[in-house]
C-alpha cells in the first residue's frame, strides 16, 4: 500500500498539492464537487453519505471547543470568521473518504466495543467517573441530536480509526529531521556586544510646529480616537442587597443559641507519648515511671527524644486513635498515664498542658453574625428584586428608576473604548465583570433593554448603553502632547541607529570590539555559549535573532533587551552540539512524529480522493446550520 501511496504522490504537481495539505486541511479539491447531492445529505463520498445530523453534531462540538477559548458561545459570523464551516467541512470530507475505504475493504466493530467506547467518554460520566445515561441523553439532546445517529457516528469513528493506525503504525520520524531539530536547538555561540542606551545620545531638542505637524499627518490613524460608549449599570449580588441594620439583636441572640458550637473552642491538650516495641518493654517503662524515673529519661531509653513524644497542643478529636485520645483527655495536668494499647503498640502518656473549652462571648459575634443574617437574608430577596428590575423596565422605566425600584445604585461610566479604557487611555477601574460587561455594551445599542449578565451565584449585572461617540481622528491640538513625546523617541531612536551603525562599520573596518569600548566610553560585555532559548535573557529576542544570523564573526546591530536600547555585537564562537539528540526534547519528538503520522495520513487521504467521486450541498449544510442553531 506503501508504494502505491508513493507512486500517488510523485511528480512536482502533486508535491505541491501535499505540500498545501500540510499547510491546511482544508477543502482538498472539492470546490468544484459543489454540485447536485439531496438537501438532506450533507456530502457523498462513493456511496457514503454524510448527513445533517453529522454535520450539525460536528459543527456543535466545533463551536464548543471555540466558546472554552473565547468563554462564551460564539454568534454565526464568529463562527464563520474562525474558519468553523470550512474546518467542519474538510473533517467531515476526510472522515467520509475513510468511511468509504472502510466500506469498500470490509471493516466493522463488535457492539461491545462500540459501547464500551461510548461509555469511556467523560461527557456521559458522573461524579463517580460511571457511565450515566443521564448525561448521555442531556448531552445528546442539548447538541440536538438522535442517539442512533450518535452511535452510528462513533461506530464510523471506531472505523476510521482502525485505518489511520494502520497507516501510521511504525512510521517513525526520519533520522535527519530529528538531528536538523537538535543541531538547531544546541548550537551554542559565544558573542561580544555593547549596549547603547538613549542616553547615549544627545537630548532632542523640541521640533518646530511644521516638523511635528507633517510627522502627524504621516501617523494619523496612530492618533485615531477609538469608539467610546457611555455606560450604566447596577449591579444586583447578596452582598449589595444585604442590609445588617435590618437584623434584630433578638434574631442574632437566636442564631447565637442555635448555633453555638461555632462560636466554641473545643479544650485542647498538649500531649506526649512513648510508644514501645512489645508489652514487656512498656511495662518496664512504667515501673521506672513509678519508681522515681522523669519521663525524659524514660523516653532516651526507649530510643526517643522528647520532640519525638511531642505530638502537640491537640483536640481530642485531632488523636485519630480513639483509644490513646480517650486516655490524654482522662488525665490530670501534669499526669502520666498506665500503659495504654495503642494501634501501633503499646505507649504511654503525659499531659504537659490543658487550655479549657473556651466560648466567644455575645458580644464579641454578634457584628458577625448580624453581617451573616443579612448575606442570608439577601439571598432570599434577590429574585424579588431582579424580578422588580424587569418589571420596572418592562413598564416603561429608566434605567436608573428600574435600578432604584430594585434597591440597587446605578452607576455610569461616562466613556470607554472596548478594551476597557477611559479617553486618558488608562484602564476604568473596579468595573465589576468587566470583560462580559465589555463584549455586552459593545454589541448593543442605546434604547435597548438587554439581558443582564449572570456572574457567580445569583449575582446579576444589569447594563445599559447611554451614549455612543463613533471612533474619529483626533485633530493635531488633540494629540500634540502625545505627538511630540512619540516624535522624540523616533528621532532619539533614529540618532541611537546612527550611532550603532557607525559602530558597526568600524567593526567591519577591522577595529576590535576592546578599542570601540574604549574610544566609545562604553563597556564590552559578553554573552558566552548561548543558545537561541537562553540567549534572549541577555540579548533580547532581536538581539538573538541578529547573533544567529549568520556564521562566526557575523557583526550586527539589533533593539536591545532594555527598552529603547541598542546594541552592537560580534559573534566569537560557534559550537554545534556534540550529541544533537540529546537537545530534542521529548514533547518535540512527540511532535515531530504527530506531524509526520499526519503528513501520512493526509497523502493516503488524497489518494483515496483519486478514485472517490465527492459531492457536496450547500443546501443541506444550510439545513444543518438551522439544526444547530
Amino acid at each position: 500500500m506503501l508504494n502505491t501511496l508513493r507512486g500517488s504522490i510523485s511528480g512536482w504537481t502533486a508535491k505541491i498539492l501535499l505540500g498545501l495539505l500540510v499547510i491546511s486541511f482544508a477543502v482538498w479539491g472539492i470546490g468544484d464537487a459543489f454540485r447536485g447531492g439531496s438537501a438532506t445529505t450533507v456530502l457523498t463520498a462513493g456511496k457514503t453519505e454524510v448527513s445533517l445530523e453529522d454535520y450539525a453534531l460536528a459543527y456543535n462540538r466545533a463551536q464548543a471547543r471555540l466558546a472554552q477559548q473565547i468563554g462564551r458561545r460564539p454568534t454565526a459570523e464568529e463562527s464563520e470568521l474562525f474558519g468553523i464551516d470550512q474546518g467542519v467541512l474538510s473533517q467531515l470530507v476526510a472522515g467520509a473518504m475513510l468511511d468509504e475505504q472502510g466500506r469498500r475493504i470490509g471493516l466493522g466493530l463488535s457492539e461491545d466495543r462500540l459501547a464500551r467506547l461510548i461509555a469511556d467518554d467523560p461527557s456521559f460520566q458522573d461524579a463517580s467517573g460511571n457511565f450515566s445515561r443521564n448525561a448521555f441523553q442531556a448531552v445528546l439532546s442539548n447538541a440536538r441530536i438522535q442517539e442512533r445517529d450518535y452511535i452510528r457516528s462513533q461506530e464510523d469513528a471506531a472505523i476510521r480509526s482502525q485505518i489511520v493506525e494502520a497507516i501510521s503504525q511504525g512510521g517513525n520520524t526520519p533520522v535527519t529531521f530529528e538531528t536538523a531539530l537538535g543541531l538547531y536547538n544546541g548550537e551554542r555561540r559565544t558573542v561580544d556586544y555593547i549596549s547603547l542606551a538613549p542616553s547615549t545620545v544627545p537630548p532632542v531638542a523640541d521640533p518646530a510646529d511644521d516638523v511635528l505637524s507633517a510627522y502627524f499627518e504621516q501617523n494619523k490613524d496612530r492618533y485615531a480616537a477609538p469608539e467610546y460608549r457611555s455606560i450604566s449599570y447596577a449591579l444586583l449580588t447578596p452582598e449589595t442587597l444585604s442590609d445588617p441594620s435590618t437584623i434584630t439583636d433578638e434574631q442574632v441572640k437566636a442564631d447565637y443559641e442555635q448555633s453555638k458550637e461555632r462560636y466554641t473552642t473545643p479544650e485542647r491538650r498538649r500531649v506526649q507519648q512513648i510508644v514501645f516495641a512489645d508489652q514487656a518493654a512498656a511495662d518496664a517503662a512504667k515501673a521506672k515511671l513509678e519508681g522515681g524515673a522523669s519521663f525524659e529519661d524514660v523516653a532516651r531509653e526507649a530510643g526517643r527524644t522528647v520532640a519525638d513524644t511531642d505530638l502537640g497542643l491537640v483536640s481530642k478529636s485531632e488523636i485519630p486513635d480513639a483509644t490513646i485520645s480517650d486516655a490524654a483527655f482522662s488525665l490530670s495536668d501534669g499526669a502520666i498515664s498506665d500503659v495504654v494499647a495503642g494501634a501501633f503498640g503499646p505507649v504511654i502518656l503525659r499531659v504537659t498542658e490543658i487550655q479549657p473549652v473556651g466560648v466567644s462571648p455575645l458580644a464579641d459575634v454578634s457584628d458577625e453574625i448580624r453581617k451573616d443574617l443579612a448575606l442570608v437574608a439577601a439571598n432570599d430577596t434577590a429574585a424579588t428584586a431582579y424580578n422588580a428590575f424587569e418589571d420596572a423596565r418592562a413598564g416603561g422605566a429608566s434605567f436608573a428608576e428600574a435600578a432604584k425600584a430594585a434597591g440597587i445604585s446605578a452607576e455610569t461610566v461616562p466613556a470607554i473604548d472596548s478594551q476597557g479604557n477611559g479617553p486618558d487611555g488608562a484602564p476604568v477601574a473596579e468595573l465589576p465583570a468587566a470583560e462580559e460587561l465589555l463584549a455586552g455594551a459593545f454589541e448593543t445599542e442605546p434604547g435597548f433593554d438587554n439581558v443582564p449578565i449572570n456572574f457567580e451565584s445569583n449575582s446579576y449585572l444589569f447594563y445599559d448603553v447611554v451614549s455612543i461617540d463613533p471612533a474619529r481622528e483626533r485633530t493635531f491640538d488633540e494629540a500634540r502632547d502625545r505627538v511630540l513625546a512619540d516624535w522624540k523617541n523616533d528621532e532619539t531612536q533614529r540618532l541611537l541607529g546612527e550611532k550603532a551603525n557607525a559602530l558597526k562599520a568600524e567593526l567591519e573596518a577591522g577595529k576590535s570590539m576592546d578599542e570601540l569600548a574604549a574610544e566609545s566610553g562604553l563597556r564590552k560585555q559578553t554573552a558566552a555559549s548561548i543558545t537561541r532559548q537562553s540567549g534572549a535573557a541577555v540579548l533580547g529576542q532581536d538581539g538573538v535573532a541578529a547573533a544567529f544570523s549568520g556564521g562566526d564573526g557575523t557583526i550586527a546591530t539589533a533593539r536591545g533587551r532594555e527598552p529603547g536600547s541598542q546594541i552592537v555585537l560580534k559573534v566569537t564562537e560557534v559550537a554545534p552540539p556534540a550529541d544533537p539528540a540529546a537537545n530534542v526534547a521529548a514533547e518535540e519528538r512527540q511532535q515531530l512524529r504527530s506531524i509526520f503520522e499526519n503528513d501520512l495520513l493526509q497523502s493516503y487521504v488524497t489518494l483515496l480522493q483519486n478514485d472517490t467521486p465527492l459531492s457536496v450541498s450547500p443546501a443541506a449544510i444550510e439545513n444543518a446550520k438551522a439544526i444547530v442553531r
